[in-house]
C-alpha cells in the first residue's frame, strides 16, 4: 500500500477514535452547521430600531443564506426583511428612516451583478436602483434621502469574432493568479425620482475597493463627497491610497491632506465643520493607524487617538459631532474608546464582551451603541448599549452553541526579550483539572498585524473540547500590546517572534498541566509562516500543521498581490544583493533539513496572497530531505476557502492530523 494512502486511514482513524472520546455535550465540528453569523448592525436615524445581517449555512447545498432582521429596540420584536437574496450585504437606512437600502445580486447566471437596491419599511418589496454593468461594490444614501452615490468597476470591454481571444495584458504587481487586468472602480450618483446615472470620477486612479474597502461620507449639505483613491486597482498598490474631497457640481476632485499613502476611511462630522480619516506614518504592519480630524478646508489635521497607543481598527463620529468612538486591540480584547474634539480618549466599559469593530452607523443619537460582541463561552450575538451604560443582549441565535459545555479561556501573560510583556489566550478543556497534564495544541494566529483574544473562537473551542490545552500567542508583531510590540518584527519576521511563542508555551509548562511529549503547533498563513519556522528551530513538537504559509519569502515576493508589505518588513528588494541574504534567511524553506516533526502542508492552489507555489516548494524540500510531510490542496482561490463545508474540510484535516499524533 502507498505511504500516502496508509497516512490517510491512519488519519481517518484517529479523527473517529477522537470524535468517540469526545465528552458528551462538548462542541464539534459538526457544530459549525449550527452556528449562526451576525454582522453589518445599523440604528435607526431616531435611535429606536435596528437591522442586522443573519447568516446561517444551507450544508448540503455548501453556502450560507443571509437575511436582514429588523428589530424594535423597545419590545426586542423581530421582523425578516429578506430572504435568500444572493450576494446580501451592507444594510444602510435612508436620512429619515422610511426606506432601507442594501446590495445584492440582481440577474442570473453569469450575467448576475451586484446593485443596489431599496425597500420600504412600512410594506413593499425591494427593488434595484442601480444597473451598474461592472456591478456595485459599495454606496451610501446622499443626505436628502433622494440619489444615492455609488462605487461601480469599470466593465470589461466586450470584444468580437477573432478580438474575443485577444486578452494579453500588460502586467506589474498583480498576483501571479491574475488572468485579467484590473479594471479602475469610480464613483456614480443615481436619482432615485428619475433613476438618471451620473458618472462623477474618471480616469486610471480607483477608487479602493475589495479588501482595502474604504469609506464614502457625504457632507452634511450634500455637495461633497469624501473617499478613498489609489493610482490604479491593483490590490498591492493600494498602499498608495489618499483621501479626496469631490465636489458634485463640478466634479472637482483634489487631496484633503499631504498624505500620498497610507490614508483611509475619511467620515464628515454630522454638523459637516470636520473631517475624520484613518492615517499610518508608514506600512500599517509596523505603523500605528490612526484617527485624524482635519476640516473640509483641507491640511493635516490633529491625530486624536496617539495617547492609546494601539492601532485603530473602526471608528465613527457621535452624532452631536463633538466627539468620536473608535476600537482598538488592546491586551486580549477589542477595546472601545470615546475621544472628545478637546480632550483625551477615555475607554468605554463593555465588561467581559469583545465587541466586533464595526461601529458605521451604529451610534445612536443620545450616545447610544448598536454592537455584536462575543467572549469565550459566548458566541457571537447583538447587544445594544444604552446611554446609562447599561447592556442588553438582543439576540440569542447562537443559544444552542451557548449551552454546549465549553472550554474556558484566560489572559495569560509571559516576558519577552524586548522587555515587553506578552500575552496570549489559553484555553482549557472542559473539566479541566489544575495539575493535571493535557496534550498542549499551540495555534498561531495570522497576520502579524493581528491578535488573539477573549472572543468566541470555534476552532480553539473545538480543539479544547477534544481534551487539549489552547495556546494562541500574541507574539511581537502583535497589534494589541503598543507600537513598540508591534513594529518588533521589522527587520526579524520570525526569530524574536518565535522566541515569544516559546516564551509562551514556557509560561504553561511552567504550571505543571502540559504533557511535554504531546505538544503540537500549527496555523494558517502568518501562523502557517511562523509552524514552519517553528519546527525548524526547534524540536518539542509530536505535529505541526502550516497553512497557507510563506516558506520562501523571495518567491512570495514575485508571485503574491502584496508584494509592497513583503518589502516593508525587509530591508527593500530581495533582488537587490545587499538584501538577498536577509530574505533567505527568513525562509522556512532554508532550513528544510533541520525539520524532525510531522508536518501537514495545506493550502488553496488559486491562493493570491500567500501563493501555493511556496507550499508546493517546501513540500518538495521536505520530501527531498527525506522528512514526514504531507501536502494536501483544495481547489478553489483565495487565501483561505469562502463556503462552509470546505472551511469545516479543513480543520477537519488539521485536527485529524494533530490527533493522529497526539494519540
Amino acid at each position: 500500500m502507498p505511504v500516502r494512502s496508509l497516512a490517510v486511514l491512519l488519519m481517518l482513524f484517529a479523527t473517529l477514535t477522537w470524535a468517540a472520546a469526545q465528552p458528551a455535550g462538548t462542541i464539534g465540528e459538526d457544530d459549525y452547521q449550527r452556528l449562526v453569523g451576525l454582522a453589518s448592525p445599523v440604528l435607526s436615524p431616531d435611535g429606536k430600531a435596528a437591522v442586522v445581517l443573519v447568516s446561517r449555512i444551507a450544508w448540503d447545498e455548501d453556502r450560507r443564506d443571509n437575511e436582514l432582521v429588523l428589530i424594535d429596540l423597545a419590545t426586542h420584536a423581530q421582523r425578516t426583511l429578506t430572504y435568500q437574496r444572493k450576494g446580501l450585504s451592507d444594510p444602510a437606512f435612508s436620512p429619515d428612516g422610511t426606506r432601507l437600502a442594501f446590495l445584492a445580486e440582481d440577474g442570473t447566471g453569469a450575467d448576475a451583478q451586484s446593485q443596489v437596491f431599496v425597500m420600504p419599511l412600512n410594506g413593499g418589496d425591494a427593488h434595484p436602483v442601480t444597473h451598474a454593468k461592472g456591478g456595485v461594490e459599495q454606496f451610501a444614501w446622499r443626505p436628502d434621502g433622494a440619489a444615492i452615490a455609488f462605487v461601480s468597476a469599470d466593465p470589461p470591454p466586450e470584444p468580437k469574432g477573432a478580438d474575443r481571444f485577444r486578452d494579453s495584458f500588460v502586467f506589474t504587481t498583480q498576483p501571479i493568479v491574475a488572468r485579467r487586468p484590473a479594471h479602475p472602480a469610480h464613483l456614480f450618483l443615481v436619482s432615485l425620482r428619475d433613476g438618471t446615472m451620473t458618472q462623477l470620477t474618471f480616469g486610471a486612479q480607483s477608487i479602493v475597493t475589495g479588501e482595502a474597502q474604504s469609506t464614502l461620507s457625504w457632507s452634511p449639505d450634500g455637495k461633497s463627497i469624501v473617499f478613498t483613491l489609489a493610482p490604479d486597482a491593483i490590490l498591492n498598490d493600494e498602499s498608495y491610497s489618499h483621501v479626496v474631497l469631490l465636489d458634485v457640481a463640478t466634479r472637482a476632485v483634489r487631496p484633503l491632506t499631504t498624505h500620498t499613502a497610507w490614508e483611509s476611511n475619511a467620515l464628515f462630522s454630522p454638523d459637516g465643520r470636520h473631517i475624520a480619516y484613518a492615517y499610518s506614518d508608514g506600512d500599517s504592519q509596523v505603523n500605528l493607524v490612526q484617527v485624524y480630524v482635519t476640516t473640509p478646508a483641507g491640511g493635516n489635521g490633529t491625530p486624536v487617538s496617539t495617547p492609546v497607543d494601539r492601532t485603530v481598527a473602526d471608528f465613527a463620529w457621535a452624532r452631536d459631532s463633538k466627539s468620536l468612538y473608535f476600537t482598538a486591540p488592546y491586551d486580549a480584547t477589542t477595546a472601545l474608546f470615546r475621544v472628545p474634539l478637546e480632550g483625551r480618549p477615555e475607554r468605554v466599559e463593555l465588561g467581559d464582551l469583545t465587541m466586533a469593530p464595526e461601529l458605521a452607523n451604529a451610534l445612536g443619537p443620545d450616545g447610544t451603541l448598536l454592537f455584536i460582541a462575543s467572549s469565550p463561552k459566548q458566541p457571537p450575538e447583538l447587544f445594544f448599549r444604552a446611554a446609562a451604560g447599561a447592556t442588553t443582549r438582543l439576540t440569542d441565535y447562537n443559544a444552542s452553541i451557548a449551552a454546549l459545555n465549553l472550554a474556558s479561556a484566560q489572559r495569560i501573560t509571559f516576558p519577552t526579550s524586548l522587555g515587553i510583556t506578552g500575552d496570549a489566550v489559553l484555553y482549557t478543556p472542559p473539566g479541566f483539572v489544575e495539575g493535571r497534564r493535557y496534550p498542549l495544541s499551540v495555534f498561531i494566529h495570522g497576520g502579524p498585524t493581528s491578535s488573539s483574544t477573549l472572543g468566541f473562537d470555534f476552532w480553539s473551542q473545538v480543539m479544547a473540547a477534544r481534551g487539549w490545552l489552547v495556546l494562541r500567542p500574541n507574539y511581537r508583531g502583535s497589534n494589541n500590546l503598543g507600537l513598540a510590540y508591534q513594529r518588533a518584527v521589522l527587520y526579524d519576521p520570525e526569530l524574536g517572534p518565535g522566541k515569544d511563542i516559546m516564551a509562551a508555551i514556557d509560561a504553561v509548562r511552567a504550571r505543571g498541566i502540559v504533557d511535554d511529549s504531546r505538544i503540537a503547533v500549527s496555523g494558517w498563513s502568518y501562523g502557517g509562516i511562523m509552524t514552519a519556522w517553528m519546527i525548524s528551530k526547534y524540536h518539542i513538537w509530536k505535529a505541526a500543521v502550516s497553512g497557507a504559509s510563506v516558506n520562501d519569502w523571495i518567491t512570495d515576493y514575485g508571485t503574491a498581490d502584496d508584494s509592497l508589505a513583503d518589502a516593508d518588513l525587509f530591508h527593500g528588494s530581495p533582488f537587490m544583493s545587499a538584501n538577498v541574504d536577509e530574505w533567505r534567511r527568513a525562509s522556512a524553506i532554508s532550513y528544510a533539513g533541520d525539520v524532525t516533526t510531522p508536518v501537514l502542508i495545506l493550502s488553496d492552489v488559486g491562493d493570491n496572497r500567500d501563493p501555493f507555489a511556496t507550499s508546493s516548494m517546501y513540500w518538495r524540500a521536505l520530501r527531498d530531505n527525506h522528512k514526514d510531510a504531507t501536502l494536501r490542496v483544495w481547489p478553489v482561490d483565495g487565501h483561505f476557502p469562502r463556503d462552509p463545508v470546505r472551511t469545516v474540510d479543513v480543520y477537519h484535516y488539521w485536527l485529524g492530523f494533530i490527533g493522529q499524533h497526539f494519540q
